[in-house]
């Protein structure tokens, strides 16, 4: 699966969207056109990181040699992490630069042994170095989302973990089920079509006394993933300060405008 290629400048492994990284991966690989049939899913990922897995040099004989093998990271939507492997070297005619990339491991590790029959015989497996101080050795798959997420810049970094699901349709229930004139419409309600993943939390919590009876409201901030990797929040201010006392659901597209209805109008009778 090796290819040929003639460019011995660095290849820039890092900077730009995850998108343009892999671009970039399967245009310098050989393999890079029948590839990409496999890997046109990774174009959506979130995040991308690449380190050195493993390297091997000499200076000879017959020639010096090189081997590089890199692990590409991507964070996708769902929230997992997808692998590619590439291999770099340049053992073959010429001392020309190839590579190729792989997605299964025993793949990578067929075309590694294959290289380093030139450098008088295979390296043989390696396995993973122990932890520091005798303990267990790191999960290689954690390893990757700690790598993605120490990657990212403030400006992508997530701000919480979005452990829900099938959220388009818990953003339609939500905004079906709000009471109030001023609900968040037709531009959220699209953007949250692209929602991928969700996560409720409780914000505040009171019950007072109003009018002579015993009213309470919670808010609740229901933080939504998207497909491009931003963030979108509605509020929803639960409450019983209805003629009947029947609890009601008002959703608001600020924190700001709910608590002030909380506070405000409820709370003011």
């Amino acid at each position: 699966m090796d290819g040929e290629g003639a460019d011995r400048a660095e290849p820039e492994r890092s900077g730009g969207t995850p998108a343009d990284q892999l671009a970039r991966l399967l245009a310098r690989a050989a393999n890079g056109v029948t590839a990409a049939r496999e890997l046109d899913a990774l174009r959506a990922a979130l995040m991308h990181h690449c380190g050195l897995q493993s390297c091997r040099h000499t200076k000879g004989p017959p020639r010096r040699l090189n081997r590089r093998t890199f692990r590409h990271s991507f964070l996708m939507p769902d929230g997992g992490v997808r692998l590619v492997w590439e291999l770099e070297h340049d053992t073959g005619p010429g001392s020309r630069t190839e590579r190729a990339v792989f997605t299964a491991k025993e793949d990578l590790a067929l075309a590694e042994w294959d290289v380093d029959l030139a450098f008088g015989g295979p390296s043989g497996p390696r396995e993973v170095p122990p932890a520091p101080g005798g303990g267990p050795a790191a999960d290689p798959e954690q390893t990757d989302v700690d790598a993605l997420l120490a990657a990212a810049s403030p400006d992508t970094a997530l701000r919480r973990t979005y452990t829900e699901g099938d959220s388009p349709e818990h953003a339609r229930r939500l905004l079906r089920r709000a009471a109030n004139p001023g609900a968040p419409g037709g531009e959220i309600r699209n953007r949250l079509r692209a929602a991928i993943a969700h996560d409720i939390g409780i914000v505040a919590r009171r019950s007072t006394l109003v009018g002579g009876r015993q009213v309470s409201w919670s808010l609740y901030e229901h933080a939504f993933l998207l497909l491009d990797g931003s963030e979108l929040s509605l509020w929803e201010i639960d409450h019983t300060a209805t003629p009947s006392g029947d609890p009601v659901c008002e959703v608001y597209a600020s924190q700001d405008a709910a608590l002030d209805t909380a506070v405000r109008r409820i709370e003011a009778g």
